[in-house]
């Protein structure tokens, strides 16, 4: 079992999978979301994720085009979040407990990203992420 929570840990979470990678997003929402040059997130199925505590803490931004912050509404955290239409929940890396044994399996929007912000794993894609079905496939989610 893996778990994780907010800043404050009023919003608590577990999965019952342990997530082998991630993924770096370096486009302009993802840099203003995490304040840094990148976030560092994984995805896993959504019968794998469980709330533990904290839902009613949690509260929603979304962008016009579908981006989607939710937050813990007392400390601001970045909480999970279910990915819209999609049987997949977000994870940023940050949140979780454990020390996990986790490889980069990309970098994505690189082409956004900020002269200072050099951290590159060997799969870099320039552009957008092309779809859902590629990040899952890069991510192994389904246990490829």
């Amino acid at each position: 079992m893996t778990t994780g929570q907010c800043l404050c840990t009023a919003v608590r979470f577990s999965l019952a999978v342990e997530p082998r990678f991630f993924y770096r997003c370096h486009c302009s929402l993802c840099r203003k979301q995490t304040g840094v040059g990148h976030n560092l997130a994984t995805l896993v199925n959504a019968r794998d994720f469980r709330w533990d505590a904290g839902q009613a803490s949690i509260s929603s931004w979304v962008k016009p085009g579908g981006y989607r912050n939710d937050f813990c509404a007392q400390c601001g955290s970045t909480v999970p979040n279910p990915l819209r239409g999609s049987t997949y929940v977000w994870i940023p890396l940050g949140l979780l407990d454990e020390d996990l044994s986790v490889q980069c399996a990309g970098d994505f929007c690189v082409d956004d990203a900020m002269s200072w912000d050099t951290q590159r794993s060997a799969s870099s894609h320039h552009g957008s992420v092309e779809s859902l079905g590629d990040l899952v496939q890069e991510l192994r989610v389904n246990g490829d």
